[in-house]
């Protein structure tokens, strides 16, 4: 079986978020699990000074809506890189000083374009799976060429993020004026290239069961709920996991002192490490922990609505990450009100994301939705107890206290600043009055498996069943 994983980013080479962590370490189990899958993204200028070696594999050449276009295609280990200066060789992977490039439509429809030509240059490829609306053309592109012999999964990261666009631009796109109807790519007018993948992909996935539920529906569904349930013979949630070499506090090289459910002296260093980082007062004060993109899908709204009274019960918080302009200045503000009390840093750094998740004694992720979501599992191989809502991945991923007789999490009822404030406060009830307890939700949750092992397994099962379904019909 050999499956080429499409993606616009992939960790350590291009990352934005969670897609290019779930595309680095899903494909590393699959070969784990023996099956042949290497990795295509764009040769982004940032790769370009990395300086790592690669390889020139093959040129490819097409007709698109600008004529002849061409590209080079590169390796490295079990990754491969689309070559295009005109497209890639800037500053950037979607965006420049926050606003989106002009020209990403025509950037991903080259890129997923020359992924399916690399695909049959390479002439072995049983199944592309693509990811996100940036490849989403890619199963377009196979079913307008009547390509034979490539099987298409289109996984579903997140349905806020769709692709919407002019449809004046439609002729970029080299497809047919057919599927520019509402059954298929078309949208109030517009072009929706995830659409392309939802309707052409021969399986969709999403990144958690309850995901896959919810997007079905009004609530959830972004408009495309109706399309959603019209393919739900097809649309199944297998949840993401998390890369157990890169986040083990037993080994993390990023931390001050390492640890281990065993033995947690290590966790209390890199806890008086990060209250020293963000010169928080060094008490007994339980520290919540925040890493992510500062938007209201997360909940951040709600945090800073609930910052006060989190302040007012004993709380130290630290928040690490960017969004909305609002919500950093909010941040930043309230930061300085609350010197001692409160951290922040605006931007995203590496090391620090792994203090955080170490030295926290809770994490807080009061999303109002969350296809899968990572941080909480992560926080749980650290020991640092999650605050979470009940959407999404993160009802598949944590048990919350007074759910199962081995909780590991604990519950917002609803994404408002009172049930936030409600969870909170449990949290420092049992941090200060409750040890025992406080000391088994941890142990609970450093002993969950949330590695990729079993969600390759699921994978590897439906790689099987699309391949079987295409030779049956032979």
């Amino acid at each position: 079986m050999k499956i080429l994983f499409c993606s616009p980013e992939a960790a350590p080479y291009a990352k934005t978020g969670g897609l290019a962590d779930v595309s680095s370490a899903l494909p590393a189990e699959l070969r784990n699990q023996g099956i042949d899958c290497d990795v295509v993204i764009p040769l982004y200028k940032s790769i370009k000074k990395s300086g790592i070696p690669l390889d020139h594999v093959t040129d490819i050449s097409f007709l698109s809506g600008q004529g002849i276009s061409q590209g080079r295609v590169f390796s490295h280990e079990h990754m491969f890189f689309i070559e295009s200066d005109m497209y890639f060789n800037r500053d950037g992977i979607y965006s420049y000083a926050n606003r989106d490039f002009p020209d990403n439509l025509e950037r991903f429809a080259f890129f997923s374009r020359a992924c399916l030509e690399l695909a049959l240059a390479l002439g072995d490829v049983d199944i592309m799976h693509c990811n996100d609306w940036q490849t989403a053309l890619v199963p377009a592109y196979i079913r307008s060429l009547d390509v034979r012999g490539i099987s298409s999964c289109y996984t579903i990261h997140n349905l806020a993020y769709q692709g919407i666009f002019d449809a004046t631009l439609w002729p970029l796109l080299f497809l047919p004026y057919e599927f520019f109807n509402p059954s298929m790519m078309e949208y109030y007018g517009r072009i929706n290239v995830m659409k392309a993948g939802i309707v052409f992909a021969d399986r969709v996935t999403t990144v958690s069961p309850s995901y896959s539920l919810e997007i079905q529906t009004p609530e959830f569904g972004s408009g495309l709920e109706g399309l959603l349930r019209s393919v739900s013979y097809k649309l199944s949630g297998i949840v993401n996991g998390i890369d157990t070499h890169v986040w083990d506090p037993a080994h993390d090289k990023l931390i001050p002192c390492t640890f281990s459910p065993g033995n947690l002296a290590g966790k209390v260093s890199c806890r008086e490490s990060l209250k020293d980082r963000f010169s928080l007062e060094q008490n007994k004060a339980p520290v919540f922990g925040l890493i992510g993109r500062l938007v209201d899908q997360k909940g951040i709204d709600l945090v800073i609505s609930a910052m006060d009274g989190m302040i007012s019960m004993g709380a130290q918080v630290v928040v690490l990450g960017t969004g909305e302009r609002w919500h950093e200045e909010n941040l930043r503000q309230m930061a300085s009100a609350y010197r001692g009390r409160l951290g922040v840093c605006i931007g995203f750094d590496e090391a620090l994301a792994h203090l955080i998740e170490a030295g926290s004694d809770f994490f807080l992720m009061p999303s109002r939705f969350e296809p899968c979501g990572l941080n909480q599992m992560i926080s749980m191989r650290y020991g640092t107890i999650p605050i979470v809502t009940c959407v999404g991945g993160l009802k598949d991923t944590v048990v919350a206290l007074g759910e199962c007789e081995h909780p590991y999490g604990l519950r917002v009822s609803r994404p408002t600043t009172r049930d936030l404030l409600a969870a909170v406060g449990e949290a420092c009830s049992i941090y200060t009055d409750r040890p025992e307890l406080f000391s088994s939700l941890r142990d609970n949750a450093m002993k969950r498996n949330v590695d990729w092992t079993q969600s390759a397994i699921q994978y590897r099962t439906m790689y099987d069943e699309m391949i079987n379904f295409r030779e049956s019909k032979r």
